[in-house]
């Protein structure tokens, strides 16, 4: 009789036991499963680079863009077009110094011109910002706007007659702000310069979105013309001597001349 009682009580342990882990199995596979299809809505919300590219945007803003990216396209084009000719014409003329010497001084010139020592003319854009108290025209806002255009294959850019180049570094300062060193005052209107296709740039700033989007809401006076042929500035004295690298590229191995001490 006591070993049937302990049968019985063993055997109703083991279903209890069995219907305990058969809970626990079903509710961890329930977890699991509401995890996955939490996880597979949270990824089809997700939206794609092109579909927030287009979202929002109208079918004359949509041709605007195709448009513009159609032309930088052709741009890149010939751009990889003159880099083959260019090295067509290194392979032919490796053999004649003249010839050679001539590309190379050519190649010089318009690595001169890209780093900021020459003035570079043609068409581009020319922008005027003029200043309101309310809404000053920060360093970041500049920054945006530079990068901007150069999204948009600016060639060269000056603001305020001081040339943007790499190591250009605009800030705020306590009245404004400042360009390579050079403060303007925030009461002060700003001009851009911008040297490259200025239809591509000009519908890269219109495009929904961007820089002058923006500041339209914040009622910025903004006047942006293509212009023919204008003149993008070269770096000034004092900003290619703060820029160079000059002292970088000495031979370590050269000794430097000791410093003069004055006799006591």
């Amino acid at each position: 009789m006591i070993n049937g009682t302990a049968f019985r009580i063993f055997r109703s342990k083991t279903k209890t036991t069995g219907s305990y882990l058969l809970l626990r199995f079903v509710l961890c596979f329930a977890c699991a499963l509401l995890g996955f299809l939490a996880v597979s809505q949270y990824k089809s919300l997700q939206k794609t680079p092109e579909e927030k590219f287009i979202e929002g945007k109208t079918t004359d803003e949509l041709s605007n863009d195709y448009i513009t990216l159609y032309n930088k396209n052709l741009a890149l084009v010939d751009r990889n077009g003159q880099l083959t000719k260019n090295a067509s014409d290194l392979d032919a003329a490796r053999n004649g110094d003249a010839e050679l010497q001539t590309i190379l001084l050519d190649e010089a010139a318009a690595a001169r011109r890209q780093a900021g020592l020459l003035e570079v003319s043609g068409n581009g854009i020319s922008v005027v910002i003029t200043p309101d108290e309310k809404v000053p025209i920060t360093s970041n806002m500049l920054i945006q706007f530079v990068n901007e255009i150069k999204a948009a294959d600016a060639l060269a850019i000056s603001i305020n007659d001081q040339r943007v180049v790499p190591m250009t570094e605009i800030r705020d300062t306590v009245s404004g702000f400042s360009v390579n060193g050079e403060q303007f005052s925030y009461a002060s209107p700003i001009t851009i310069l911008a040297r490259g296709n200025g239809v591509d740039m000009y519908s890269a700033l219109q495009m929904v979105g961007g820089v002058l989007d923006k500041w339209a809401q914040s009622h910025i006076d903004v006047h942006v013309d293509i212009v023919g042929n204008l003149t993008v500035p070269a770096l000034g004295e004092k900003q290619q001597e703060e820029m160079s690298l000059a002292f970088f590229s000495i031979d370590k191995t050269t000794p430097v001349p000791a410093r003069a001490t004055d006799p006591k």
